[in-house]
């Protein structure tokens, strides 16, 4: 059976951004809130965070797209780079060298 390290750091970023929400909206910590301000403050920390992640997680995705394709990640270089090399080859190959 795996073990989810991750979900407590993500409730603790949930507790964190409720806390918050909380202290910027009413002026009052979270657990002082009556129940059904504490529930909207609640999904809308939840759903803060699931953007927060979203947005990382798509940084993420462009960093190892990046990587794939312009950083010899697929076993190539980039285009500009492959015609210098057969510039410089074709060059070589004139000379006699």
């Amino acid at each position: 059976m795996a073990v989810d390290f991750r979900k407590p750091e993500l409730e603790d970023r949930i507790i964190n951004k409720a806390e918050e929400l909380a202290e910027e909206r009413c002026g009052r910590e979270f657990g002082d809130l009556p129940p059904s301000l504490q529930q909207q403050i609640w999904m809308d920390a939840e759903e803060e965070i699931k953007d927060q992640l979203a947005g990382e997680a798509d940084g993420i995705y462009e960093e190892i797209r990046e990587a794939s394709f312009f950083a010899n990640g697929n076993g190539h270089k980039p285009q500009a780079e492959r015609d210098e090399h057969w510039a410089d080859l074709e060059l070589d190959r004139r000379l006699g060298k």
